[in-house]
């Protein structure tokens, strides 16, 4: 405390309180430390206080005769900036701040911020989920008062249409083609027309090499889009090929364009 007192002349909050406190005892009076937290940090985000370590605080109480105990904050009197403003505002200037104090680190709070909210609603609606938050969240569906069997039938008709629409996307993948397959189909649908059917059996290598061979004057034509085809479908470009999805554009291209006498 003479250290404290008469050399350094600067300290924290339970510096001034114990200093006080034992001067308060030297002249007599009874006092004790306290100890607890003073102010928070206000969330942007949820609007939620957040009490953090750094707003620990420490004052005194002074028992006066007749009154009983009395709160006194000799740091709000010495260092008011640390009561009105926060601990930043109390560190002497050029002191180092704890990393998420610092003022150039504005985006790394506001991570922080949102972390926070988002732990903040899990913790009130994943793990502090009780009958109260039931009600909360049957009242914004719009289920007032209730009971377990308006919420069973809730639930299971919210499940039945979110299966119902993703089956919907499933099949709606399944069956639409990519556009490969698709140019394929259409190249074989072409050649069909000309009594050129694909045999079952016979593969995209075979089937371009006989439809060239029996329409020479769309051979070229005919072979280059079997080569694309089978580029692009099974993954074994020629050296200098163009990226895949100029390769596709190309086949559609030369598909839309096949003309066969």
């Amino acid at each position: 405390m003479d250290e404290f007192l008469f050399v350094t002349r600067a300290g924290f909050c339970e510096h001034f309180a114990s200093a006080f406190v034992v001067l308060m005892r030297a002249a007599g009076v009874p006092a004790r430390v306290v100890t607890g937290y003073q102010g928070g940090d206000l969330n942007p985000v949820d609007r939620y206080v957040t009490v953090r370590q750094s707003d620990a605080h420490a004052w005194t109480e002074v028992y006066l005769q007749g009154r009983g105990w009395l709160r006194v904050d000799p740091t709000a009197a010495a260092v008011p900036g640390r009561v009105e403003a926060g601990l930043a505002r109390a560190i002497p200037e050029g002191a180092s701040l704890p990393l998420l104090m610092r003022p150039q680190l504005e985006w790394l709070r506001s991570v922080r911020y949102r972390w926070e909210a988002l732990a903040h609603q899990w913790n009130l609606w994943v793990l502090g989920y009780n009958p109260e938050r039931q009600r909360e969240l049957a009242a914004l569906l719009g289920l007032k008062n209730a009971d377990w069997r308006s919420l069973t039938a809730t639930l299971f008709t919210i499940l039945g249409a979110f299966t119902v629409l993703l089956l919907a996307w499933s099949l709606r993948r399944s069956l639409r083609p990519d556009p490969v397959q698709r140019a394929w189909r259409a190249f074989c649908r072409k050649l069909g027309a000309k009594g050129l059917q694909r045999a079952p059996a016979e593969g995209p290598r075979d089937y371009a090499a006989r439809a060239a061979a029996r329409l020479p004057a769309a051979s070229e034509a005919i072979e280059r889009i079997g080569v694309l085809y089978l580029e692009l479908r099974y993954g074994r470009p020629s050296a200098g090929a163009a990226a895949p999805g100029k390769r596709v554009a190309e086949l559609k291209r030369l598909v839309r364009e096949l003309r066969l006498a």
